[in-house]
């Protein structure tokens, strides 16, 4: 029988705050000697985590607590950039003033990219390198969000995920972190941050470097929405999205120098992993990806699509990231499978030399002057509808068990989890009646 705290986790939804939103109930049902609690904020121009920090530690400890309890961890770990240092007073002053159950260590990370990535982030704090393939519970670790560890805190007083913490930044009139209830429209995120200041843009749900393309006039918050990012339309970041993939692999085939800073600067060979971009891209210049020989690439499920090699690294503006998850589909479509499974790692000689500063990645993609700290703001709007997803987590989608017409509110079970399924619980973030049910989503209108 499961635990009365991992029933109130699920019951709740609590997944992932961040990346693909990995059920929580599933995470913290297994037992480890490390807990890391990930507060880096991998990317520029994200300040949600942060401002979590130094608003609402208290839950957050809270929700550690329960998490170590859950999964028998001896190390609690909260690893967060040096450079916070605002966060770093409030915890510390907490840690203080309180008669703590239960202590933890404060890790000071460098100002680096991708420190938030969870296999950078468990040799920071280890020295253990999790395997090629492989999660941090391969090395008994577990590691977790900062917004997630709220949630559980939230989820312990019965208090389901019907709320997100997002950062809306770049071309906006005002930039602001703010909580919202989960399916707002993005465009009235944007309008309520005095809209947008530049006559050509595009939208990214999540940063820079591993954020995705999205229509802001019919998307809606996920759970695992950290940031609205508006950028110039003719933007460095917007142009490597937009590029497709039989572009990515012309430029490949005509222009790659061999050079090899694109696998020189990769995080996952850094750690020993064998992915190694540039021999991917030599292959592409030797024309020799088709049909016929896919799995001469399957490397490329390696690849985390932290997006270094293709905002970073190359010098003449390659797109290695695009191309390893385009051959990443293709594979999985042929169902060749991921080989790459070595346990014995060795970190290369070079890695700490090799880590990427924040501020020079700002300057590279053109974004260091949205540097500055988004506040946390209150938000009064009221929404008026909002579109509930019911894929937006790791696993299976949710199974609607409402219907248009019926009341809902804030808080009650919109859909399910399929049975015997990895999945998680959505609820109504507002009170008001399904309008629409589809494959995809629940529509509630106030």
């Amino acid at each position: 029988m499961a635990k009365p705290e991992i029933e109130k986790i699920k019951n709740a939804g609590v997944i992932g705050a961040g990346g693909a939103g990995f059920p929580s109930h599933v995470k913290f049902d297994a037992r480890v000697d490390t807990l890391i609690i990930n507060g880096a904020e991998c990317e520029p121009m994200i300040h949600a985590d942060k401002l979590i920090l130094i608003n609402y530690f208290d839950r957050v400890y809270e929700g550690a607590r329960t998490a170590a309890e859950l999964t028998g961890a001896g190390r609690v770990v909260l690893a967060l950039k040096a450079k916070y240092k605002d966060a770093i007073e409030v915890i510390e002053d907490f840690k203080a003033k309180k008669s703590l159950g239960f202590d933890f260590e404060i890790f000071k990370l460098g100002n680096f990219y991708p420190a938030g990535d969870e296999q950078v982030l468990v040799y920071e704090v280890t020295k253990r390198i999790v395997p090629e393939g492989g999660i941090p519970l391969m090395v008994g670790v577990v590691v977790t969000n900062v917004e997630t560890l709220l949630n559980v805190a939230n989820a312990l007083h019965d208090r389901s995920v019907i709320s997100k913490f997002v950062t809306i930044n770049g071309e906006v009139a005002n930039p602001m972190t703010i909580e919202v209830p989960v399916g707002t429209p993005v465009k009235s995120l944007i309008d309520y941050c005095g809209g947008i200041k530049i006559s050509d843009w595009r939208v990214l749900d999540g940063g820079p470097m591993m954020g995705k393309l999205i229509d802001e006039n019919t998307y809606a918050v996920k759970k695992t929405t950290k940031s609205i990012l508006v950028f110039p339309a003719g933007s460095i970041v917007i142009e490597h999205k937009i590029r497709s993939i039989k572009s990515a692999v012309k430029r490949a085939q005509a222009i790659c120098l061999s050079c090899r800073m694109c696998t020189d600067l990769c995080p996952r060979y850094l750690l020993g992993h064998e992915l190694f971009p540039d021999d991917m891209m030599k292959k592409m210049y030797r024309g020799q990806l088709d049909e016929s020989n896919m799995e001469i690439f399957d490397f490329a499920y390696l690849c985390c699509d932290c997006g270094l090699c293709e905002l970073y690294s190359c010098i003449v503006d390659l797109s290695a990231r695009s191309l390893f998850n385009h051959i990443k589909a293709e594979l999985a479509d042929r169902g060749i499978k991921n080989t790459h499974n070595r346990k014995e790692l060795s970190i290369n000689e070079f890695r700490d030399f090799r880590k990427v500063p924040v501020d020079r990645l700002e300057k590279r993609l053109e974004v260091d002057m949205y540097h500055d700290i988004t506040p946390l703001s209150e938000f009064k709007m009221v929404v008026p509808q909002v579109k509930l997803y019911l894929s937006q987590h790791l696993g299976a989608p949710a199974v609607p068990v409402v219907k248009p017409g019926d009341a809902v509110a804030a808080g009650q079970v919109a859909a399910e989890i399929p049975e015997g399924k990895l999945g998680a619980k959505i609820h109504s973030s507002i009170s008001g009646t399904v309008s629409e049910v589809t494959d995809s989503c629940i529509i509630i209108r106030k």
